[in-house]
């Protein structure tokens, strides 16, 4: 049941994200949306839905203002700028 509700969520803000990057020059945008996004569902590092799609959205564009045109390599980007700022964050402290 919690995998269908997944992949609703993820039909649903695979529609936000052609939205939000429809009027983007680079159309593997909302691919590497959908990628990131999928993935980070996956693998249940997604806590805060809201943040983390405004992050993605945010990480997305500002690597396609820089001029990155490879779906995979976005996506693979926003993933890992997404653990760093949101996984770590809720890592317990390691004791020494």
């Amino acid at each position: 049941m919690s995998r269908f509700r997944n992949q609703t969520r993820l039909r649903a803000f695979s529609s936000m994200a052609r939205l939000i990057f429809n009027d983007f020059r680079e159309p593997a945008a909302a691919e590497a949306y959908d990628i990131a996004l999928d993935y980070l569902w996956r693998t249940g590092a997604v806590r805060d839905q809201f943040k983390t799609y405004k992050f993605l959205t945010a990480e997305i564009s500002r690597m396609v203002d820089r001029g990155q045109s490879n779906r995979l390599w976005m996506a693979n980007l926003a993933i890992a700028a997404h653990q760093r700022r949101f996984v770590d964050a809720h890592a317990p402290p390691v004791s020494a």
